[in-house]
Formats: structure tokens, C-alpha cells, sequence
């Protein structure tokens, strides 16, 4: 069967499992109504798995979605905004809050596992408007002599319980700042930073976006992914702090990610062995298709780029938003990890908010960018909304985002474990208890980093995927 016939053959089922009507008795893409909600929660009359927040205007653009869901086997629940506002009257003191308190009790009375978040900016003014909440943080730790009072944090909707088993509000005083933690002070907020449940977040602009990521999931998890292609990682690095460190960091990163990853065949782009010089070094490995590409190096929300060995004034651009339109790689779509590139994963940004891309625009970040190339991209990215740090020494290599990063390979490698959320949520359960956070800590690069590193982490992606496909 030739190419034509059987990208042609795989459309064709998919736009027919897209419109396949599911005769489920579990509720699918149902808005409820307070009353059904109340009722629901006092008998625990449902289990799902998976639960969908989205404004009502992305509904019929997810429906394929929950179908699908469903029809797997993932129990698939989509409720609406203005119906999680309306249910949560009586708690939650902003609208973010209102959508933590309905996640709470979602897993309290529907066992729900997965929270899927769709929406992101609904304008592109100064003034930020959001499709479904956002929270951030007001943990404040400059970069170097940048300052930053506070970033987004997914994470926030995702740590539902404190240490003792009590909501988590992220703001301990009720001062109306979140996970706040004072520059030259130690912490007044103290979450345990423990995922409760496994997160992600779709951050669309608009319905035409929204359309193009569901197809993806739809595809990638119906027909799988082949091994001739899945068992490629890709890793991109160069020497991302020349003269710091005695050895060229973001290259051993990437090193130490593809030795976790028994069995997978490594493709290196460095910028010591000369495989790394332009962006198109990085879009051809990407079209040749690969199941995971790790980026490890500086990013800005428009682009992510290296330097060449003990070279602090040459740039190497791996990928930037004019290089994303000559990604071909279909279906072969990958997992990117890019935490260590700071903003990479920024969704706050706008035409009107051009902070941190140095007097340039853009509608959405590149970590989204890659999710919503018609033909190829990413499955999912995962990366930092605000500044990154890294370890400062390597032997120690104590909470650094590269941590995070490496650690995601692990979960997935060693633990086994192959639905995309868990592999997010394990990955900042590993890191939270492997590096205690001191709340008392003042300083400008201790704790407050490490902790910083961990609520920045979001996940743009579907937290039910199945890694591979059910293949």
C-alpha cells in the first residue's frame, strides 16, 4: 500500500471514530447541573477517570474526544466553566479557586484521575483573560539581575491536599497570594507541592487549535506508534553555561536521559561534535520521526537555543517559531521535554506581552507552537512557564531543573510507567522527596529555587495519553 493510499486510509478512520456515536451508559461530553452534580457527590452514583474543564464555546470540538475516551475504556467526563462556578458557590474565593475546590471533589466522588484543562489566552490585550483559570505564584527569586515576582503554576490545581489531608489554598495567610515566598524572607505559603491528581492543560486560543490536538490524540492513540520510529530519542544540547562548569552541561544532561533509555536508539544533536549548527539539524531529525526529544539548554517563549563549547557570545538556535512550519513528521509525533529552557512553556504571552522575548511577537509560546503544527509537531511539551535554573554543580546536581527533566525518563523507563500524567506527577513526587524543600530559607538560590523549578513544570497534553498508542 503506497504512502498516499495509506495516510488517506488512517484519515478516513479517524474522521469516522471522531463522529462514531458511543451508547455508553457512562455520561459522555453531558454538562451537568448543579442539582445533578450535588446528587452525584451525596451518592457516589459515578467513577470516571478522566474529567475535561473547558468553557462552553471549545464543547463541540472536545465531544470527539470524550467519545473516544470512552470507547478506550478512560471514563470520560466533560463539564463546562460556568457550571463548575455555579456548583462551587459556596466555596473558592476567585474563579481559580472555585475550579481547585471542583477537582477535589471530583476525586472524592467520581475517583477521578486524570484533570484535563482546556483553554488558554482568550485575548491577546495587556490586560490577561483566560478561557479557564490560571493561578500564579508569587515566589519571588530573580535570574541572575532579571527579577520575576511571580510566573504561572499548573501545578497549583493539581496539589489539592496539604501535608495533614486538608485543601491546599497555596495561601496560608489569606493574604490573596499564592505559594508566596518573599525575596531575602522565607516562605509565608508552605504546599507540600505533591500532585493529588495527574494535570495537563490544552492552552487553546481558539476552536481551530483545539481541533488540530484532538485529531492528534485520537490518531496517536488509535493506531500507535510504530517501533521503527518510537524507539528513537532524540536529545539536543551544546554547552548551555560556557566557563561555569568544567564540562559542557546540557550535552551530559541528555547523555544521562538516553542511558536511562534502555532499548531506545539515541539520536545526538551537540554542539561539540559539530551535529548541532542550525535549526534545520533539529527539524530533520524531528521529521525522521522519534517517541521522546529532550531539548536541554535556554529557550525564551518564541524559540530554544544552545552554545557552541566555551562560547558565551555564539548562539545556536535549535528551534524558533519561523523554523516550526517545516516540521513534516505527520504522525510521528514525539514527547518534547524542555524544562531547562526557560519560558519555553510560557502560556501567558500575547501580542500585548512581549516580556522576555526582547521587543518581539507572538500569539502563543513555542511549546504549544509544536502541538498545533497541522502536519507534525509534538503529541505533548513539557516545560517551564518563567525562568529556569539549573544545578550548579552536576555531583550534586540537588533540584535543579534538569532533574526534572532526567527524571521523566526514569519514570517512563525504569518504573514503566506509560500514561503521559503519571509520568509528570511521578516525576514531581520523586523530585519533592528527594529534595526537602526548607521553607525558612532566605536565600536567593536555595530552596526557593528548587521549589520554583517544581511548580513551573506544566504539562501541555492529554494527562490520560497512552505513551506509544494502545498499540
Amino acid at each position: 500500500m503506497n504512502k498516499k493510499l495509506r495516510f488517506s486510509l488512517s484519515f478516513a478512520i479517524t474522521v469516522f471514530l471522531m463522529i462514531l456515536p458511543t451508547w455508553s451508559t457512562a455520561v459522555i461530553g453531558r454538562i451537568l447541573s448543579a442539582n445533578d452534580f450535588l446528587k452525584q457527590t451525596d451518592q457516589q452514583y459515578s467513577v470516571y477517570d478522566l474529567l475535561i474543564i473547558t468553557p462552553r464555546v471549545f464543547r463541540s470540538e472536545l465531544l470527539p474526544l470524550v467519545r473516544h475516551k470512552n470507547r478506550i475504556g478512560i471514563r470520560t467526563i466533560l463539564v463546562d466553566t460556568d457550571e463548575v462556578y455555579d456548583q462551587m458557590f459556596w466555596q473558592g474565593r476567585d474563579e481559580a479557586e472555585k475550579v481547585k475546590y471542583f477537582i477535589k471533589a471530583a476525586i472524592e466522588h467520581w475517583g477521578v484521575r486524570y484533570v484535563l484543562l482546556v483553554g488558554g489566552r482568550s485575548n491577546q490585550g495587556k490586560i490577561e483573560k483566560y478561557w479557564v483559570p490560571v493561578r500564579y505564584s508569587s515566589l519571588n527569586r530573580p535570574y541572575e539581575s532579571y527579577p520575576e515576582s511571580e510566573f504561572l503554576s499548573d501545578l497549583y490545581f493539581a496539589d489539592i491536599y496539604d501535608e495533614n489531608g486538608s485543601f491546599s489554598s497555596w495561601d496560608d495567610n489569606g493574604n490573596g497570594l499564592y505559594g508566596e515566598w518573599p525575596i531575602g524572607e522565607g516562605a509565608v505559603d508552605h504546599p507540600d507541592l505533591i500532585p493529588d491528581v495527574s494535570l495537563g492543560r490544552l492552552p487553546c486560543l481558539n476552536r481551530y487549535e483545539l481541533r488540530i490536538v484532538v485529531r492528534k490524540i485520537i490518531v496517536y492513540e488509535t493506531f500507535g506508534c510504530a517501533e521503527s520510529w518510537f524507539k528513537t530519542m532524540v536529545v539536543v544540547a551544546g554547552d548551555t553555561y560556557p566557563g561555569r562548569t568544567p564540562y559542557y552541561d546540557g550535552e551530559v544532561y541528555t547523555q544521562q536521559g538516553l542511558d536511562l533509555m534502555t532499548g531506545f536508539r539515541p539520536v545526538k544533536l551537540w554542539t561539540s561534535d559539530g551535529s548541532l549548527k542550525h535549526w534545520m539539524n533539529v527539524v530533520s531529525a524531528i521529521n525522521k520521526g522519534c517517541g521522546f526529544l529532550w531539548m536541554s539548554g535556554h529557550g525564551n517563549p518564541k524559540s530554544w537555543s544552545t552554545h557552541p563549547p566555551d562560547d558565551n557570545d555564539t548562539w545556536i538556535h535549535g528551534l524558533r517559531m519561523r523554523s516550526l512550519p517545516f516540521l513534516r513528521n505527520r504522525q510521528k509525533l514525539p514527547i518534547c521535554i524542555t524544562g531547562s529552557g526557560c519560558f519555553n512553556n510560557m502560556f501567558n504571552v500575547s501580542f500585548a506581552n512581549a516580556r522576555w522575548i526582547w521587543g518581539s511577537r507572538t500569539p502563543y509560546c513555542i511549546g504549544w507552537a509544536l502541538m498545533i503544527q497541522r502536519n507534525g509537531g509534538s503529541i505533548a511539551t513539557i516545560g517551564a512557564t518563567a525562568f529556569s535554573y539549573e544545578s550548579p554543580d552536576i555531583n550534586l546536581g540537588y533540584g535543579g531543573i534538569e532533574w526534572l527533566d532526567r527524571q521523566f525518563f526514569a519514570e517512563y523507563s525504569l518504573n514503566h510507567t506509560d500514561i503521559l500524567g503519571e509520568t509528570w506527577s511521578r516525576s514531581v513526587t520523586s523530585v519533592v522527596n528527594a529534595c526537602p524543600i526548607d521553607w525558612s530559607d532566605s536565600t536567593i538560590d536555595g530552596s526557593a529555587i528548587i521549589a520554583k523549578n517544581i511548580e513551573q513544570w506544566v504539562l501541555f497534553g492529554d494527562p490520560s495519553l497512552k505513551i506509544g498508542g494502545y498499540r
